[in-house]
């Protein structure tokens, strides 16, 4: 069981660090862009989000499977200071998630530009946190 929920969790990784860099580069990509013609490319690379939104779901469905297969405090002994700062870094990433995904639905649905500035920085700080989180991994758990 231990050895399925491992590999949901690195699907997970893959499907939200790989949007983080994937928007990262349709950003600037888009860059030079006219206003109007970026704002439709924005709208369409938005599908985009849903593996993210997937990835960081079977992340937390995982970690919690594998927390609880292992035991909550072995594993908090275990993953020491890394860990708890890898767990620092989720509940971070996932506040970003969810305001990146207010700020989405307000330039879906009315075309909000000043929303639509904010998305690439936020992108930017989740990229930047979905790295920490690994490194964190990696520290608490190599």
């Amino acid at each position: 069981m231990y050895d399925l929920l491992l590999i949901l969790h690195f699907l997970g990784v893959a499907l939200g660090v790989g949007t983080s860099f994937a928007f990262l580069v349709l950003g600037m990509a888009s860059k030079d862009l006219e206003p109007k013609e970026r704002m439709a490319f924005a709208k369409r690379t938005f599908a985009l989000s849903k593996n993210g939104s997937v990835g960081l779901l079977l992340l937390i469905v995982s970690g919690v499977g594998m927390l609880l297969t292992r035991g909550v405090s072995a594993v908090f002994a275990w993953g020491g200071p890394a860990f708890h700062a890898k767990l620092t870094l989720v509940v971070l990433l996932c506040g970003f998630v969810g305001y990146s995904q207010v700020l989405m639905k307000r330039v879906r649905v009315s075309s909000d530009v000043a929303s639509a500035a904010r998305l690439p920085k936020i992108g930017r700080v989740m990229l930047l946190l979905s790295v920490g989180i690994v490194i964190s991994a990696v520290l608490a758990f190599h």
